[in-house]
């Protein structure tokens, strides 16, 4: 046990690194803190329904072959391994921080071949020339009275749940992705459909006009303009295979293959199936959304580190202690009169540090306003992206209606314009006009389909897809039975 004296010592050292550090601590200016407002202040008129979106919400759309592509996209995505290697790196911080708290055992030897200095430390009778050995077995431990290696290791925890819900905003991100270009190749499919039949018309149209040129019903003029609809309905059919090309190759870079193999992809069949989204701003956005549940952890991450660097100004105490043999001469080194032991308290007490700790400090501060201000940032996008989603949502659900009932109305007017010509109540070239009219229609209900299933996957995004959920069932095992 201690002495009184040393006990005594060991407090009156501690007080008096406690006077001059608490000296130190209210010395400097500290940086102003940013505040941010929360969901119910910026957006009061939140809607506090609970609904849910699947984890494997893009199989509503009933295309296998979009299931396979995200299914990949997300098992070779080379930004998922980045993702994944950043939790890697900062689960390895947590280690590192947790391995401050358990005492830290090391053995150590050294043997060698001296001169010993006649002139120094030298018992009569010792040779000059003798061999040292030292083992030992070393032992420190840091105590951690004022809490603030704990401060350190929640700030690494917070680091990696900011490295998970990173993790989870990448996934949707590249799901989100390929279904928007796998719309619009299903757009650009119908497209080209609808422009090969146009030219095929435009080429029956020609020859008619051909025809009445010969026999003199009509001039120049008109067939020459016919000629330039057959040309421009030409043009757009092969623009229309470009297209396709083009996504195709956009495809297989987002599932990371190469060109060749985005040209072997059949052509969707996405049906226009609702994924029952919210019609107003859900009030656990902030729960749903990953990128801000990434935010909120730095936030949470930064306000640790700067609590943790406030407490470098107090003395570290940690136990120190060593155990094992020393001695000149090695055939001595372990006899019992060569053994050795130490154990006690080692305090260290940052009196004049040059302002490095205070200028750590100010550093930490300005890291914490600068993740406020990011989340903040971010919070206002998030609220612009769902309300702009679910108008958006609204309105191409409209727009699809009214375009498909037009399409229908179009082919049932085709549908009669070719039975009045099978009983000779109208011409081919009635006929045909009809079927433009039909085609025309048709390519405006492929577009509105596009920009309706469009904006459905971009308020999935907004609402931050199924990490709601996923979350649930990381934190409740008994759900993700």
């Amino acid at each position: 046990m201690l002495s009184l004296v040393a006990l005594r010592t060991i407090l009156f050292t501690l007080a008096l690194g406690l006077m001059l550090s608490s000296c130190a601590l209210f010395s400097r200016n500290s940086f102003p803190e940013q505040t941010s407002k929360s969901l119910e202040r910026i957006e009061p008129a939140l809607d506090s329904k609970n609904f849910s979106i699947e984890d494997q919400w893009w199989q509503a759309f009933g295309d296998e072959q979009l299931n396979l592509l995200i299914s990949q996209g997300l098992t070779q995505s080379t930004s998922l391994d980045i993702a994944a290697a950043k939790i890697a790196s900062t689960k390895s911080m947590l280690e590192a921080e947790r391995a401050n708290f358990l005492p830290q055992v090391a053995i150590s030897g050294a043997v060698d071949r001296q001169q010993l200095s006649t002139n120094y430390i030298f018992l009569p009778g010792m040779p000059v020339y003798t061999g040292y050995g030292n083992v030992n077995a070393s032992l420190s431990w840091s105590l951690d009275i004022w809490g603030k290696q704990k401060k350190y290791f929640d700030a690494a925890k917070n680091q990696m749940k900011s490295a998970q819900a990173s993790y989870m905003a990448s996934r949707l991100l590249i799901s989100t992705t390929i279904a928007r270009v796998y719309i619009d190749y299903d757009r650009m499919t119908r497209s080209r459909h609808f422009y090969a039949r146009d030219f095929e018309v435009r080429k029956i149209l020609y020859r008619i006009a051909q025809e009445r040129l010969r026999t003199g019903m009509i001039d120049v003029v008109l067939l020459n303009q016919r000629k330039l609809e057959m040309d421009n309905a030409e043009v757009n059919m092969k623009q229309a295979d470009l297209s396709i090309r083009m996504v195709q190759h956009q495809i297989a870079a987002l599932v990371q293959e190469g060109p060749t193999w985005g040209e072997s992809l059949k052509d969707p069949s996405l049906k226009t199936s609702a994924l029952n989204l919210p019609e107003k701003i859900p009030s656990n956005l902030l729960e749903r959304r990953p990128d801000l549940q990434a935010l909120l952890s730095q936030i949470d991450a930064a306000k640790l580190q700067l609590e943790g660097a406030k407490l470098e100004y107090l003395p570290d105490i940690n136990l120190t202690g060593f155990a094992g043999f020393q001695s000149f001469g090695l055939s001595q080194l372990f006899s019992s009169n060569s053994s050795q032991f130490s154990i006690g308290p080692l305090i260290n007490l940052p009196i004049f540090d040059g302002g490095s700790i205070a200028a750590n400090i100010t550093g930490k501060e300005a890291g914490r306003n600068v993740a406020v201000a990011n989340y903040q940032e971010q919070l206002l996008q998030a609220l612009r992206d769902v309300a702009d989603g679910i108008a958006s949502v609204k309105s191409t659900q409209e727009n699809f209606i009214s375009n498909q009932t037009a399409y229908q109305s179009a082919k049932s007017n085709f549908d009669i314009s070719r039975r009045r010509n099978e009983v000779g109540i109208i011409s081919k070239e009635g006929v045909i006009n009809s079927e433009e009219s039909s085609l025309t229609q048709g390519q405006a209900l492929a577009d509105a389909k596009a920009k309706m299933l469009t904006a459905n996957v971009i308020l999935v995004q907004a609402l931050g897809g199924s990490y709601l959920e996923s979350s649930r069932q990381l934190n409740d095992p008994a759900s993700a039975k």
